[in-house]
């Protein structure tokens, strides 16, 4: 499915959601949830192809395959964090969506955790080198 594709479900969602939303709010609001689940689904090719793109150049570059699985775990919490937020807020629960930011940035302080101590690692390898 190509952007025209998913801008144009998107729309018609939205459009759908609004004319169901004065007869039947609960019903609108799983109009929404459920376009989009269809738009992220038809986003998983490119994903696929964007993680073998990613190996490609990690093992060109001999990086460290444990950072690149931090970043890309981290930017699936941001994505599916926004999204969930991004729900709630159009439901009127910022309240939850306030709180589901910040576990959402906990989750991924903790997956930085291992990161940071090799970083202070590395910082007493150099220092301590001199």
């Amino acid at each position: 499915m190509d952007v025209i594709s998913v801008c144009v479900l998107g729309i018609f969602a939205v459009l759908g959601s609004v004319a169901l939303k004065k007869y039947n709010g609960e019903l609108a609001a799983l109009m929404i949830i459920s376009a989009i689940m269809l738009i992220c689904f038809t986003a998983l090719p490119a994903l696929s192809q964007i993680f073998d793109s990613v190996n490609d150049l990690t093992a060109t570059a001999n990086i460290n395959n444990n950072y690149i699985s931090v970043l890309i775990k981290s930017l699936g919490i941001c994505y599916i964090t926004q999204i969930s937020v991004d729900i709630c807020k159009e439901n009127g629960s910022g309240s939850i969506a306030s709180q589901i930011e910040i576990v959402g940035k906990l989750i991924i302080l903790l997956l930085a955790v291992p990161l940071y101590g090799e970083l202070i690692e590395m910082i007493y390898n150099f220092l301590s080198a001199k």
